[in-house]
């Protein structure tokens, strides 16, 4: 490795790790805005869809403006298959996945609904044995017990009699999991062929307009306090914006799978900010469910690093 790929290695490293502590400062101050200053739900998930949805438009003109890439991009909306793929993917994986986080959030903690949301990873591994037809490998089926085992202790803090956690956390914790994996597997094709702030930031656009109609949040009045703002400047713009930004330069910077293992470390940063910034405590037990859940994901994903092709098999 030469000098230049050890600098980039150190800053996209760097990076990465950044943008999980912005998503995982995201998470607080959603928290913040519905705990401690008692917001609407569905009015700081309409807000901050719609804002998130334009900022990453207006990032990804930016960025494509100032990349090498300078050939014209396809419009979506000329495409009827894609167009559907995208509003699917708009409904039921940013959509839902939003709603049932912000949810979780609110019966539980940030912490705990971005812990139950990286259960999606062994929803993934379940979905792709189906689909292939194959039994789970060793190691695969360790992750899942363990994935299995850490949301049997948060949920129960090691009790079968009772609930740690209130039954509305756990469903949404599982719902936003089963969410995450339609928002991870169905727009594969179309991120591809415009790109993922393209897609993304036109899909949390659209969710944000659809639950805006129900929701109507104009009919709320917010006080718009230095408090109020503070919160939605961490959920938006260093949520969104500046965790988007650092980790999309720390990925062009490192291998795919590299950057995927790294960004990995958003439910430890969740935990860890969640507990120091707003002072939320947690168990043994969840500490314990934690730890079980988050090393399920990290040892599951360098597993499929190692795992030989299937001509290699």
């Amino acid at each position: 490795m030469n000098a230049l790929e050890k600098r980039n290695n150190v800053v996209g490293t760097v990076c990465i790790i950044l943008a999980t502590l912005c998503w995982g400062l995201s998470g607080c101050s959603g928290q913040y805005l519905l705990h401690d200053l008692s917001l609407p739900t569905p009015v700081v998930l309409c807000i901050r869809q719609v804002s998130a949805g334009l900022i990453l438009i207006v990032l990804d003109k930016l960025f494509r403006q100032k990349g090498k890439d300078t050939q014209p991009r396809p419009s979506i909306w000329k495409s009827k298959q894609d167009c559907k793929t995208l509003l699917f993917f708009s409904l039921f994986g940013i959509c839902l996945t939003q709603f049932s986080f912000f949810m979780a959030i609110y019966y539980a903690d940030s912490g705990t609904a971005t812990v139950l949301q990286y259960l999606s990873t062994i929803i993934i591994l379940i979905v792709t044995c189906i689909q292939q037809r194959i039994f789970p490998k060793r190691e695969e089926l360790l992750a899942i017990f363990a994935a299995v085992a850490g949301t049997f202790v948060i949920s129960t803090g090691g009790r079968f009699n009772q609930l740690a956690i209130s039954g509305h956390a756990l469903f949404f914790g599982i719902v936003c999991a089963l969410a995450y994996s339609t928002y991870t597997l169905v727009p594969g094709q179309i991120v591809r062929t415009y790109g993922s702030k393209y897609i993304v930031g036109r899909g949390m656009l659209i969710s944000g307009i659809f639950l805006s109609i129900f929701v109507r949040p104009w009919t709320y009045h917010l006080e718009l306090s230095g408090q109020v703002l503070l919160g939605f400047c961490g959920l938006i713009l260093i949520g969104t914006a500046a965790g988007s930004t650092l980790y999309h330069f720390g990925a062009s910077l490192l291998p795919p799978v590299k950057a995927g293992i790294i960004a990995n470390f958003d439910p430890v940063s969740s935990v860890i900010l969640t507990a120091v910034l707003l002072g939320t405590k947690f168990t043994a037990a969840d500490l314990v469910g934690f730890v079980l859940i988050i090393s399920a994901v990290f040892l599951l994903n360098l597993y499929w690093i190692k795992k030989p092709s299937p001509k290699q098999e």
